[in-house]
């Protein structure tokens, strides 16, 4: 049987090891160990040493009180909810490093499918830093696929800073998107880029997704400079005819010149006047034609266009008596904004049996009375 000494010195004992493991796993339990030990010293003056002051039955009862009370209070789920917790976050880690993983290796599938395109492809994040695809990072050029706006803009040709940067300032929420051609230094030179991107906001951040593709012919083929090298020469616009002629169905000559290139390329250089050229006459197919083999190149400045569509013949015909920019084209090259002035001879095709040089000979005329200062409209139509 214990007695009252050995129950004591017990319950001072589990006390205190509650006290401790309290304090360890919680970082709290200092109520309790000031409680224990004023029951200790309790217990000690008024019991052990027997001195006056309290009973001892109240000295034993703030000890056995003590001990209740820390033994109330002392929650071993949450006590031990330590180890749990340890072995969650280590499952999390687990978790977070594996999606981690697999992000990275999305990320690269990503960035090597972007590889595959010829045309560049840039991001540019709110704070001004871009990331270039391989593609992007060799026409503009970088070393590195990461890089800020600022040298972005300062491999930018000067002239054409202020426009790059009103174009994308024009941007919004509603129209996104936006088209834009600038110089970039490669190397020792300036080459024309041309550049599609959009706008992006979300959650009061904007973002920029762009590409790229070069307009310099000799080095990145496919572009609008390269329309010009693909037109077919005139022997093959009189076999056309004559192809046309066998069929025996009405066909429309469209003959054009452009007049003011010869100004554009001593003001700005011949860059630019090919690069007009070719937009226009780009624009102009994708109107009036199904495709870009039925558009010929005469002379430097001149070229024709047959049309079978009586329909496209129409519209071209309401074009050019109405004006407006699908044939006056204003267009914009980095700080560069010009408008070419085309003229236009036109001859309805219905007799097959004439030699195709008559015909041709008969458009041509056509165009020149269009290029007389005093005819009044810049298209003259044989019909």
């Amino acid at each position: 049987m214990f007695d009252w000494l050995d129950l004591t010195a017990v319950v001072f004992m589990v006390w205190f090891l509650l006290i401790v493991i309290k304090k360890i796993r919680t970082k709290k339990g200092e109520l309790d160990a000031f409680v224990f030990f004023v029951a200790l010293a309790a217990e000690i003056i008024f019991v052990r040493f027997n001195q006056p002051g309290i009973p001892v039955i109240i000295a034993r009862g703030l000890s056995y009180g003590g001990f209740l009370f820390s033994v109330l209070l002392f929650d071993l789920r949450t006590v031990f909810q330590k180890d749990l917790t340890k072995l969650q976050l280590k499952k999390l880690k687990k978790d977070f490093d594996d999606l981690a993983d697999r992000s990275e290796l999305l990320r690269q599938r990503f960035i090597t499918m972007l590889d595959l395109l010829d045309d560049g492809i840039a991001f540019r994040t709110d704070d001004d830093m871009m990331y270039g695809t391989k593609a992007y990072i060799d026409l503009v050029p970088f070393e590195e696929h990461e890089f800020s706006y600022e040298m972005f803009l300062m491999r930018m040709h000067p002239d054409d800073r202020s426009s790059y940067k009103e174009t994308l300032n024009k941007t919004s929420r509603r129209k996104p998107d936006f088209h834009t051609k600038y110089r970039m230094k490669h190397k020792n030179e300036y080459v024309w880029i041309q550049e599609k991107g959009t706008r992006l906001e979300y959650q009061k951040r904007t973002m920029f997704i762009t590409l790229i593709k070069g307009l310099d012919v000799k080095k990145y083929p496919g572009t609008n400079v390269d329309v010009l090298n693909q037109l077919a020469i005139d022997s093959a616009y009189f076999e056309h005819i004559q192809a046309l002629n066998h069929k025996r169905n009405p066909y429309t000559i469209v003959v054009f010149e452009l007049s003011n290139i010869p100004a554009i390329n001593e003001k700005y250089g011949r860059d630019i006047g090919d690069l007009m050229m070719g937009e226009f006459i780009t624009k102009m197919a994708y109107h009036f034609l199904k495709d870009i083999h039925a558009v010929f190149r005469l002379t430097g400045i001149r070229f024709a266009m047959v049309i079978t569509d009586f329909r496209k013949v129409e519209m071209l015909r309401r074009a050019l008596e109405q004006g407006g920019d699908l044939i006056n084209y204003r267009m914009r090259f980095g700080d560069v904004e010009e408008s070419v002035y085309p003229s236009f001879g036109l001859h309805h095709v219905k007799i097959f049996d004439e030699p195709v040089d008559a015909t041709a000979e008969r458009v041509m005329k056509a165009l020149n009375i269009a290029l007389d200062e005093t005819t009044p409209e810049n298209y003259f139509i044989i019909r």
